[in-house]
C-alpha cells in the first residue's frame, strides 16, 4: 500500500499481486493434487482465467511485469470458488460411497454371524443339555488319563493320595 500526500492509501501492483497470489497458488496446488504436473496446472488455470500459463507463472513468481486487473482478480476468485465447490462435491460423494460400503460390510458381517436358514442353530436349552452317552466330563483341574506314565509293577497314584489334597481335606 502506498499513501498519497493527502493521507489516502492506494493499492500498488505489488499489494494487488499479494492479495490475489494465495488463491492462484492454492488453485495450482489443487490441480496438482488431481494428478496434473505443475506446467499442466499453470496451463489449465490460465485457460480458466483467460490468461496464459506464462502469466500464471509470473504472478506466482511475483514478477513485477505481471499485471492484475479487476476482471482478472474476479476471474481468479470465481475459478477458485468453482474449484473448491467441485472438490467439496467430490469429497461428499466419496464419503457417501464410503458410508454405503460400511453399511454393506455391517450387513454382511451380521448375516455371517446369524444362523443359516438351512441349518438352524441349537436353542439355548439344547446347547445346555447333556450330550448323552459317552465318557463323563472331567473336572477342569484333573487331567484325564490318556495313558499311564507309571510302570505296571508300581501302584497308580490317585489325586486323593497327594499331600496337598490331604492337607486341604484335613487328613
Amino acid at each position: 500500500m502506498r499513501t498519497t500526500k493527502d493521507g489516502r492509501s492506494m493499492i500498488t501492483a505489488e499489494h494487488e499481486i499479494g492479495l490475489v497470489r494465495p488463491n492462484i497458488v492454492a488453485s495450482v496446488k489443487a490441480l496438482q493434487d488431481r494428478g496434473l504436473s505443475r506446467m499442466e496446472a499453470y496451463a489449465v488455470l490460465g485457460s480458466m482465467l483467460g490468461k496464459s500459463q506464462t502469466w500464471v507463472r509470473k504472478v506466482i513468481g511475483r514478477q513485477p511485469d505481471a499485471a492484475i486487473y479487476l476482471r482478472d482478480a474476479l476471474n481468479i476468485r470465481s475459478a477458485y470458488d468453482r474449484l473448491c465447490a467441485r472438490i467439496d462435491a467430490a469429497s461428499e460423494r466419496i464419503e457417501g460411497e464410503n458410508d454405503q460400503l460400511r453399511e454393506a460390510i455391517d450387513v454382511a458381517l451380521s448375516a455371517s454371524a446369524a444362523p443359516h436358514p438351512g441349518r438352524p442353530g441349537p436353542t439355548q436349552a439344547q446347547a445346555a443339555a447333556p450330550r448323552g452317552a459317552g465318557p463323563p466330563a472331567a473336572p477342569a483341574l484333573v487331567r484325564p488319563r490318556a495313558r499311564t506314565l507309571v510302570p505296571a509293577d508300581q501302584p497308580s497314584v490317585d489325586v486323593n493320595d497327594l499331600p496337598l489334597w490331604r492337607a486341604i481335606e484335613g487328613e
